[in-house]
């Protein structure tokens, strides 16, 4: 599950990374200082939101993976546990 993790806290810092970027340039758009040309702006801007959708489609993947992941670990060990129960109950009692 570590590689899972790692995977998410790399895209979730990603995402971050991109919202803040965002963030920066939609406070350059309002800045009524701006010497910004409106258009490259807007681009950016664009730009920036498509990845901010990308990388959050990619983490909810991740996040879903992730579930799976853990629900398959849960129906393996209650398998595990079960086959452990049987074969306790197959092996005679040693004397001890």
């Amino acid at each position: 599950m570590g590689q899972t993790g790692n995977t998410q806290d790399e895209t979730l810092q990603r995402f971050e990374t991109a919202l803040g970027e965002l963030e920066g340039h939609l406070t350059a758009v309002f800045a009524e200082d701006s010497g910004e040309n409106p258009a490259v702006l807007k681009e950016q801007v664009k730009s920036l939101t498509d990845e901010r959708d990308r990388l959050s489609a990619e983490l909810e993947a991740e996040r879903a993976r992730a579930r799976r992941l853990k629900a398959a670990n849960e129906e393996v060990s209650g398998r595990l546990d079960d086959v452990m129960g049987t074969l306790k109950e197959m092996t005679p009692a040693m004397p001890g």
